[in-house]
C-alpha cells in the first residue's frame, strides 16, 4: 500500500515539477539589441542620449526593466521572453539653452529570439511644441509700406509641420474671425464664445485627403496673389521690400470680377464665405484674426457639408440709417468649434488694442499687435533649433511665441516668404 501511495504521489508531483521546469525555461533571459534611431535625420545627435534609460515594461505583469543607451544609441537588454512596451523620455537643452524633449513609445513588441534586433524611432521636439498638426509659422497680414500705396495682394500665410510625421494639407482650412477685435462685444457674441468661433469666411486646401504631403519641419506657403511683388515695372521696383510669391504652393484667387491676378502655375485654394458677413480677407491692422482647422478632406462636397452643419441663425444690432430704423435683425453665423481649431493668433493694432477677444484663450492666451496699417510688420514665430533643424515656439501664447515687431525691424529683418524655386535651395 505504501509503495502504491509513493507511486501515486509521484504521479501527482511530477506534472508540477515538469510545469515548474517549463516555467523556469520560460523565465530564462535572452539578449536583444535595441537601437534608437532619430525619426528625422539631422534633428538629433544620438551621442547626446548616452546614459538615457530605455524602459522595457512586460505587458502581462507590468514588470519594468531599465537599460542605458551607449554613445551609439544602442543597448543590449537581457529580458525574459514576452511582450513589452518600450519607452524613452529625456529633456535636453539645445545650443540656445531651450528645452527639447526626446521621446519614444513602442507597444506590444514581441521579445522571443536570442540576438533579436529592435529598432525604435526617437522623436525630438521643442518642449513648447504640441507636435500634433500644422501651425502658423508666419502670417503677413500687415502689408508692405509700398511708398504709401495701398496694397493687399502681397499678404501671405505660411503653414509649418511641427511634428516628426508627414502631414497632409488636404482639407486644412483657414478662417478669419467674424467679430472685429476693436469692437465692443456684439449682440451674438456670448451665444458662441468661448466654445465656438464665428468666422466671416475661410479658405481650404483642395485634395482628396493625401495629395499634398508636407514633410516634418517643412512649410507650405499660401499667397494672396502668387506673383513677384518686387519685380521691376516701368523701370521702378513695384513695391518696397515686397517678396517674390510666384513660387507659393497655393494662391487665393477671388476671380476676374475682383480684378484679381491668377498665376496659372499655382493652384488655387477653395474659398467659402458667409453671405451675412464680409467673407475671407486679411485686414492690415489685424482686426480680424486667423484660425486654422481641419476638414476630413478638401473636396467641395465636404466643405459644403461643413458650412451647412455649422451655420446658425442669430441676431445682431444695427444702428439707424436714413432708410432703416435702429433695431435687432436676423443674420446667419458660420462658426467652428474651438476644440477643432488647431492654431490661431489673436491680432490687432496698438492704437485699438483688443477690446474683445476673438480667439479663445485656449487657442491663444496672448496677442500680436502691429503699429499701424502697411508697416511691413511680419507676424512670425520665434525659431528653436533641434539639431540642424528649425522648429518654432508654440506655447499657445502669441505674446511669447511671436517675435517682437520693433526688435525685428531694428535688426533689419523683413518678411521671409519663399521665392520661386526655394524648395531646391
Amino acid at each position: 500500500m505504501k509503495q502504491f501511495l509513493r507511486i501515486a504521489l509521484a504521479a501527482l508531483v511530477c506534472p508540477v515539477l515538469l510545469a515548474s521546469c517549463s516555467d523556469d525555461e520560460a523565465e530564462k533571459n535572452i539578449n536583444v539589441t535595441f537601437n534608437a534611431i532619430p525619426k528625422v535625420a539631422g534633428a538629433l545627435d544620438v551621442a547626446t542620449l548616452a546614459g538615457t534609460p530605455v524602459l522595457f515594461t512586460e505587458v502581462r505583469n507590468q514588470d519594468t526593466r531599465s537599460f542605458p543607451l551607449d554613445a551609439n544609441g544602442s543597448v543590449t537588454a537581457s529580458l525574459p521572453m514576452g511582450v513589452y512596451n518600450v519607452a524613452i523620455e529625456k529633456s535636453l537643452k539645445n545650443a540656445q539653452n531651450e528645452d527639447v524633449v526626446i521621446s519614444l513609445r513602442m507597444e506590444n513588441v514581441n521579445v522571443n529570439t536570442e540576438g533579436q534586433l529592435i529598432e525604435g524611432y526617437v522623436n525630438s521636439l521643442p518642449a513648447s511644441a504640441l507636435g500634433r498638426d500644422f501651425i502658423f509659422s508666419e502670417v503677413f497680414f500687415n502689408g508692405e509700406t509700398n511708398s504709401g500705396r495701398m496694397m493687399h495682394p502681397d499678404q501671405y500665410i505660411v503653414l509649418f509641420n511641427p511634428t516628426e510625421d508627414v502631414l497632409y494639407a488636404d482639407g486644412v482650412s483657414i478662417g478669419v474671425t467674424m467679430h472685429l477685435s476693436w469692437q465692443n462685444k456684439q449682440l451674438w457674441y456670448d451665444s458662441y464664445y468661448p466654445t465656438q468661433v464665428p468666422i466671416g469666411g475661410f479658405i481650404t486646401i483642395p485634395g482628396s485627403g493625401k495629395e499634398h504631403a508636407v514633410n516634418p519641419g517643412e512649410k507650405l506657403v499660401i499667397a494672396f496673389t502668387a506673383i513677384n511683388h518686387s519685380e521691376v515695372v516701368n523701370g521702378e521696383i513695384a513695391y518696397d521690400h515686397a517678396v517674390d510669391l510666384s513660387g507659393a504652393d497655393f494662391e487665393v484667387y477671388y476671380g476676374p470680377d475682383a480684378n484679381d491676378v491668377d498665376n496659372p502655375d499655382v493652384p488655387n485654394v477653395l474659398i467659402s464665405e458667409n453671405g451675412d458677413s464680409y467673407g475671407f480677407f486679411f485686414q492690415p491692422r489685424g482686426y480680424v484674426s486667423p484660425v486654422m482647422f481641419r476638414l476630413e478632406n478638401g473636396q467641395q462636397s465636404t466643405i459644403d457639408a461643413f458650412v451647412n452643419s455649422h451655420t446658425t441663425l442669430s441676431k445682431t444690432h444695427v444702428e439707424a440709417t436714413e432708410t432703416t430704423p435702429e433695431g435687432d435683425i436676423d443674420i446667419h453665423i458660420l462658426a467652428v468649434e474651438t476644440d477643432n481649431i488647431i492654431d490661431g493668433i489673436q491680432t490687432s493694432d496698438v492704437p485699438q488694442d483688443v477690446k474683445t477677444r476673438v480667439v479663445p484663450e485656449t487657442v491663444d492666451r496672448g496677442k500680436f499687435l502691429v503699429n499701424g496699417c502697411h508697416r511691413q510688420e511680419l507676424c512670425i514665430r520665434k525659431e528653436i533649433k533641434v539639431g540642424d533643424k528649425t522648429f518654432y515656439k508654440d506655447t499657445n501664447n502669441s505674446a511669447e511665441d511671436m517675435q517682437d515687431v520693433n526688435e525685428r525691424k531694428a535688426a533689419g529683418l523683413i518678411q521671409t516668404a519663399f521665392p520661386k524655386g526655394w524648395r531646391n535651395k
